[in-house]
């Protein structure tokens, strides 16, 4: 049998944590692999490959698979030993320079975005250092903004993660989403357009989709409660029309609202259909005595475009 090894190439720490375990034993099983400390979803995808390669036959390994992933272990492990020890490049900043001690004597702020990570992460990998990690993932997701759009089963996958950092990632970033709902509900005074645009901003930032949002405003032009999402998708969708958007306006006991929605490319040019969307929302508002104060276009970095001030024909 001409044996490929098809758990080797490269050897990953997952591969090898379940390697260790599998060739432990003539027949490995999922329930054994748990056990030995195996990954729930590692164990699965690592047992239908050896199976889809040949190297296990009805959960049995072929006896040549078996004797070659175990002297592919040992060489690493004999390698390992005779290769000088790496330093760790974190282990070589000053102590007051690593993240933790700076937050605590400089304050949380002062940290990169690489460093705000690896306080989450805590640990890197065999290879790098938390730090090394958290500029990883932040080069390959596109930074912050990226990364917070994947979800939790497809930050599992990336290399330093695994299901317990990833979810607690997520978790910062949803935390984050919660904190800049619950700053929105001080009923701020939305009197101008920077005003919209700076308590909408955080709430969009990180959406890969358009979504259309009713601000209900009282008498004195403070929000009502918070903003409410008319509808995902193309603003010109029947969902983001007037008979939606003033059911919300109506429910809230709005005297004025004003219509919000971002634009995920960061363009924050309104369309056609941007501008046809507020004609028929301002003249339905009139016929109900709801007037709509405003429709603001949201783009990347806090960058809008007010609909009354670059469209005021929209609004007659």
């Amino acid at each position: 049998m001409n044996v490929a090894l098809s758990l080797a190439h490269p050897v990953t720490d997952a591969s090898r944590r379940f390697l260790r375990a599998a060739v432990a034993v003539e027949r490995p099983d999922l329930g054994g692999l748990l056990a030995a400390g195996v990954r729930h979803w590692e164990a699965g995808e690592y047992l239908r490959r050896l199976e889809a390669a040949g190297e296990l036959r009805a959960g049995v390994w072929v006896a040549e698979a078996r004797v070659a992933y175990s002297d592919l272990l040992a060489a690493e492990i004999t390698a390992a030993a005779a290769a000088p020890a790496k330093q760790n490049p974190l282990a070589t900043l000053a102590e007051a320079d690593r993240p933790r001690e700076k937050a605590m004597r400089d304050g949380i702020e002062v940290l990169s975005d690489a460093e705000l990570l690896a306080l989450l992460l805590r640990t890197g990998t065999a290879a790098e250092d938390v730090l090394a990690v958290a500029r990883r993932l932040l080069d390959d997701h596109d930074g912050l903004v990226g990364l917070s759009r994947r979800a939790v089963y497809d930050l599992a996958e990336a290399h330093g993660l695994g299901p317990a950092k990833a979810a607690e990632m997520a978790a910062a970033f949803e935390l984050g989403r919660r904190l800049a709902f619950a700053a929105l509900r001080e009923r701020p005074v939305l009197d101008s357009p920077e005003k919209v645009a700076e308590h909408l901003t955080p709430l969009v930032a990180g959406l890969a989709h358009e979504e259309f949002w009713c601000l209900p405003l009282d008498v004195r032009s403070r929000l009502i409660g918070r903003p409410r999402v008319v509808s995902r998708g193309d603003v010109d969708a029947t969902d983001a029309g007037p008979r939606a958007f003033f059911r919300i306006a109506l429910a809230a006991g709005a005297t004025t609202c004003i219509a919000v929605h971002n634009h995920p490319t960061g363009d924050h040019t309104p369309s056609a259909a941007d501008i046809a969307v507020t004609k028929r929302l301002f003249k339905a508002g009139r016929l109900i005595d709801v007037e709509l104060v405003d429709h603001i276009v949201l783009g990347s970095a806090g960058m809008f475009t007010s609909l009354r001030r670059a469209a005021p024909q929209a609004f007659v």
